[in-house]
């Protein structure tokens, strides 16, 4: 049994060591990767991440799938590429559902290590991930503003307070976690949602990264698309400027054929 999962484990070394030498995109090379038909990117690899193995790796770790475009400082602007024609738009493969369209954002000069862990790997570091809606947000043509609204009923009343721009209200479930609602100034794009857990509870960590998580469903932006990001709560008042950084860029970096693109 021993000498049969070794050799298991070896051939497994043996197929990532290829994979890594030869398919997996590098930084600099420029890929051109479909979301949808109304989202394709043609971009300029920036800096590569680093994996943090876990007990998953055999089964779901395909880092030459992986759609993740590096990541960048929050002013970065991208090259501008062409469009692609319909004919190769259509030939390009669909991303697999647990590799969408990935990248990072810097909110500092500081020089640190993106991995793909759990959490964010820095203070100042910002995780975005593009995924389609659901079957159920297409069906109710759901927003980010209209689903902050169905959210309400697991809100405390009278727990409304305004901040950074945002409008938050406290979580019946415990004294310390928020959702807030924010205007976007991308055009045609509803809102950001945040979910917000603070220090205020019984439990006191000290250097930790508390992170935040931003949420903009958009059923009418490059075909529908749910923007997700991560960051650290010390950095929850640069929320605006995180969300016209994530639009400003895919518009840069979007390819697709005139006649597919979202207004």
């Amino acid at each position: 049994m021993l000498i049969k999962g070794y050799w298991i484990l070896s051939l497994y070394a043996l197929l990532l060591i290829g994979c890594t030498s030869k398919d997996i995109p590098q930084e600099g090379e420029i890929v051109t990767w479909k979301q949808n038909l109304e989202l394709i990117v043609k971009a300029k690899l920036g800096p590569r991440r680093e994996h943090i193995p876990d007990q998953f790796d055999y089964e779901f770790y395909k880092p030459a799938r992986e759609h993740y475009l590096g990541q960048f400082a929050i002013n970065y602007v991208p090259e501008k590429f062409p469009t692609i024609m319909q004919g190769e738009a259509n030939s390009l493969p669909m991303p697999d559902s647990n590799r969408q369209l990935q990248f990072d954002l810097k909110l500092s000069n500081l020089d640190f290590q993106a991995t793909d862990g759990y959490l964010p790997d820095h203070d100042d570091q910002v995780r975005v991930r593009i995924e389609g809606l659901t079957m159920d947000m297409r069906a109710e043509n759901l927003d980010t503003h209209k689903t902050f609204l169905q959210r309400k009923e697991f809100f405390e009343k009278n727990s409304k307070f305004e901040k950074y721009g945002l409008t938050c209200y406290q979580r019946l479930e415990a004294d310390y976690s928020f959702n807030c609602y924010g205007k976007s100034k991308e055009p045609g794009v509803s809102g950001v949602l945040l979910s917000i857990q603070t220090l205020e509870s019984s439990v006191a960590l000290e250097n930790k990264i508390i992170p935040i998580r931003g949420d903009s469903y958009q059923p009418n932006k490059y075909g529908g698309i749910w923007i997700q990001w991560e960051m650290n709560l010390n950095n929850w008042d640069r929320w605006q400027e995180i969300d016209s950084a994530i639009w400003r860029l895919l518009g840069t970096w979007n390819s697709a054929p005139p006649s597919q693109e979202s207004n």
